[in-house]
């Protein structure tokens, strides 16, 4: 089983390398699922160069786990081509029950069938008209009837009405005059009546109960249609000809709205599948047949398995998660997970990093860490940390960097830190949109809907010239995500010390910052938005 282990949205550098390491350890002590890293959203410059610098890819990006169309669709177990014998099909649905079967030739897709498109071929008997039209194949008809041609005909298909000549025969010439379409006559050995066909050149002749073809005594060399002699009786005879009706007559015009693409949510091709009456629809990626679907492949919704690490809320997380199954969280936030019918395995602990954590279960797995994975830990661990500066560290936290320094083999942690914060860009050369929502993390409190990003920087000192772009950008984003109050902190990793924007809001002016000009506030000494800067946010949103 595919199991994807997710950071949250907006990723940060923590999350992407908790969850590319975590894949690591878990596809080493379990063989019997692939577990595969994903992001949310694109990753920062810092996190891009890292990885680059390792010479690894980064995880793959998953729009969301909402089940689709293509995991539950089906591959043809049976299939016929739309020259094969009515028969054939029949006997397909008598024997193996499916709801539908494909029609394939030669590779290519022509269409789907149903057993109501069966019933339809004999209820066109019923239509009103007086007689019923068949496309007749030669090679059908000894695939079917029991017997031999003692002449094949010029046609290889053929669309005509058939005829019983059992009749007395002045009655069966006047009927052979009367009819508008040459039919295709089903007889005993009756001389006369055949000797008449030959010479109205009828388009073939089926004659019955033939036990010695030895004994036939007429001449067909004049007769341009086929010629088959049927060991079976009459009726039987006719019903199997019948029968004999290539597949193609009955294959429905497909209606291109009708048409399923693998991508469709479950639940929209579900209801389509519903409302269209039809017992399966054909499915599509990107105009190639890829299968089919029916009313049992909607009896369970699939779930993805997912393992959540750096977070834990559903708000933060991939969409979809309500039809997920959460089997794993590993995290250093508070606690606010979605409910879970049933008990899962949960890491929760105060620490700088989840990368921390992750290095935890290597060593409760007895599993040695490779130095590219060591130096991935450290990636993440040391960002998260802001290179153990922030307030968020633990001694804990120093002991394992010091450890994963020594696996991997870096020498200098200081320069190796510097360099995971510098990616070449000032914050004037970047998007302001970007860098706000790239780590941007969302709260609801005291009815007040508020959002703080944060960017670590090597200084501060081009603040003061990118303020006003980014202040207009942070109210846009206020704007479309509907928020009360939308936030950046800038915090320079190097000296440990911060500034503030945010947009206009009433309690902004009871902030303990020092405001250093119009929505800007200095923070020394603070790195951490959530154990330094959001409890202050939610204090005055308290008084």
């Amino acid at each position: 089983m595919r199991i994807y282990i997710t950071g949250h949205r907006n990723p940060d550098m923590d999350s992407v390398c908790a969850a590319y390491s975590y894949a690591v350890l878990k596809n080493k002590i379990d063989s019997s699922n692939e577990y595969i890293p994903v992001m949310l959203g694109p990753a920062n410059g810092n996190t891009k160069n890292a990885f680059a610098r390792m010479g690894i890819e980064l995880p793959q990006f998953l729009r969301d786990v909402r089940p689709r169309v293509k995991e539950v669709q089906r591959k043809p177990v049976n299939t016929i081509s739309s020259s094969d014998p009515l028969y054939l099909l029949m006997d397909i649905f008598q024997r193996r029950r499916p709801s539908v079967v494909p029609v394939i030739d030669d590779g290519v897709y022509k269409g789907l069938l149903t057993a109501d498109d069966i019933n339809g071929f004999f209820l066109r008997e019923n239509s009103g008209v007086i007689r019923q039209r068949y496309l007749l194949s030669e090679e059908n008809i000894e695939r079917v009837i029991e017997g031999e041609y003692l002449k094949r005909g010029n046609a290889v298909e053929i669309r005509a009405p058939y005829m019983i000549g059992a009749m007395e025969y002045q009655v069966y010439l006047s009927r052979l005059e009367r009819l508008v379409d040459k039919p295709v006559l089903v007889i005993g050995y009756r001389k006369k009546h055949i000797l008449a066909a030959i010479e109205n050149q009828l388009p073939g002749i089926v004659i019955t109960g033939v036990s010695d073809p030895s004994r036939m005594d007429i001449d067909f060399s004049s007769f341009k249609g086929f010629v088959y002699l049927s060991y079976l009786d009459t009726a039987e005879t006719l019903r199997l000809l019948k029968l004999s009706t290539p597949v193609s007559d009955i294959i429905p015009e497909e209606d291109p709205e009708m048409n399923i693409e693998a991508s469709m949510l479950f639940d929209d091709a579900k209801k389509k599948l519903q409302e269209s009456g039809y017992r399966g629809l054909s499915v599509f990626d990107k105009g190639e047949w890829t299968g089919f679907v029916t009313r049992r492949c909607f009896l369970d919704k699939p779930k993805q398995r997912l393992i959540l690490v750096d977070h834990n809320e559903a708000e933060q997380s991939v969409q979809g998660i309500e039809d997920a199954e959460i089997s794993e969280i590993l995290d250093h936030h508070r606690l606010a997970p979605p409910r879970m019918r049933t008990p899962i395995y949960i890491v929760s602990e105060p620490l700088g990093s989840t990368c921390t954590i992750i290095y935890e279960q290597f060593k409760k797995w007895g599993v040695e860490i490779d130095p590219l994975t060591a130096r991935v830990l450290l990636s993440g661990l040391t960002a998260d940390t802001v290179i153990l500066k922030s307030p968020t560290t633990t001694s804990y936290d120093e002991h394992v960097a010091r450890r994963l320094c020594e696996i991997s083999g870096i020498g200098d942690y200081e320069e190796f830190g510097r360099s995971l914060f510098s990616d070449g860009t000032s914050l004037a050369e970047r998007d302001p949109e970007r860098v706000i929502l790239s780590d941007m993390k969302s709260y609801t409190e005291k009815g007040v809907r508020f959002a703080i990003g944060q960017v670590e920087v090597m200084s501060l000192m081009e603040v003061p010239d990118i303020k006003t772009r980014y202040l207009e950008e942070l109210e846009k984003v206020r704007e479309e995500k509907a928020l009360d109050w939308c936030m950046l902190l800038i915090s320079d990793v190097i000296k440990g010390n911060s500034i503030l924007l945010t947009t206009p809001f009433e309690r902004c002016s009871h902030l303990i910052y020092e405001k250093i000009d119009e929505n800007t506030y200095s923070l020394p000494g603070v790195l951490s938005r959530k154990k330094q800067l959001l409890p202050e946010i939610l204090r005055i949103l308290e008084e």
